[in-house]
């Protein structure tokens, strides 16, 4: 039903936009002055009918560049007369390259129609957005997208899934697998995953095990169908979880995770998430006395809250020598 709503919102947009359009044309058409229809005549003092030179146009398109990018910039800084300002910066560049030659009532409507255009595709934009790409955990250079990356992607790579299948909460982590508590999938189609969504939880902890060689790389949930249930080889990563004895054991064996390129096992200083993350990173510590500050938030999102894009979120807790001491990257798939 939400995304109805949207869908209904933009397309009533759409035909207003189309009947503004329309009407505007007919309306020029039909009506004359001195014997001539108005979208003939000129619009402007100016008796300039050449065409324009490279270099002229040129300084006509930097003007409104850098005049766009000042009134961007002052969008993004929010404020209640921010909108007024930013018309306030833009409206002069384009009108300058609009007056530099004789302009009809033509090029007007012209103009009124891309404004049209422009204001549907912002009022799109800001209801929906864009679907924005999911990050890249790299495992030992293996590349893992969450909401993309499949079991037998995993399987194809080199990598071992074991299920859990009893509790045995007394033995070690370094002896989860061969203690019998899981069980190796040996990649025959025969385990089905239940539809829908479930999020993991502190009762059921590492649900399914991602290994190499008998070393544990990580816990997952997988996303299947919506609808229905789907065998677990082709099941998607729907998230990723590194804990503390998890990131231990990757140090003892040389293990390296990497988000977009970023090394989690180094030093996590927060200048170098901001330059390496930007706008993505939403959430700083601002005290490292506190300990349930102590974590930095990621998100890729876009503004219509996963209802029609997925959108992708990361949680890199750390100590106070900057060191990771909790990883997780999920993904929100796009339903209502």
């Amino acid at each position: 039903m939400a995304r109805m709503i949207f869908i209904g919102l933009l397309a009533f947009f759409a035909i207003a936009c189309i009947g503004i359009g329309f009407g505007m044309y007919y309306w020029m058409k039909r009506t004359m002055v001195d014997g001539h229809p108005i979208i003939d005549q000129p619009v402007n003092e100016q008796t300039r009918t050449d065409k324009m030179g490279i270099g002229e146009l040129l300084v006509y398109v930097s003007l409104i560049v850098i005049a766009a990018l000042l009134a961007i910039s002052v969008m993004q800084e929010g404020g209640s007369g921010s909108a007024i300002l930013a018309k306030a910066i833009l409206l002069p560049a384009v009108m300058a390259l609009f007056n530099a030659r004789k302009r009809t009532g033509k090029a007007m409507l012209a103009l009124v129609i891309s404004f049209m255009i422009a204001l549907f595709l912002m009022m799109a934009n800001l209801l929906i957005g864009l679907p924005q790409k999911p990050p890249v955990l790299t495992i030992n250079n293996v590349p893992i997208s969450v909401t993309k990356t499949t079991v037998t992607d995993l399987l194809n790579s080199g990598f071992d899934i074991y299920i859990k299948r009893t509790d045995n909460p007394d033995v070690e982590y370094k002896e989860l697998i061969s203690s019998g508590s899981y069980e190796k999938y040996p990649a025959n189609r025969s385990v089905m995953v239940e539809k829908g969504i479930r999020r993991s939880n502190s009762s059921i902890p590492y649900p399914n095990i991602i290994a190499r060689n008998g070393v544990i790389l990580g816990s997952m949930q997988l996303y299947g169908d919506e609808a229905k249930d789907m065998v677990l080889e082709d099941c998607k990563i729907l998230s990723f979880i590194l804990d503390e004895d998890c990131i231990a054991i990757a140090k003892e064996n040389s293990i390296s995770y990497k988000l977009n390129g970023m090394d989690l096992l180094s030093v996590l200083k927060k200048e170098k998430l901001k330059k390496k993350f930007g706008e993505h990173l939403w959430s700083v510590p601002d005290n490292k006395a506190d300990m349930t500050q102590m974590f930095y938030g990621l998100k890729w999102g876009n503004n219509s809250s996963y209802l029609f894009w997925n959108e992708y979120y990361a949680t890199i807790c750390f100590d106070k020598e900057d060191h990771m001491t909790f990883f997780e990257l999920f993904g929100e798939i796009a339903r209502e």
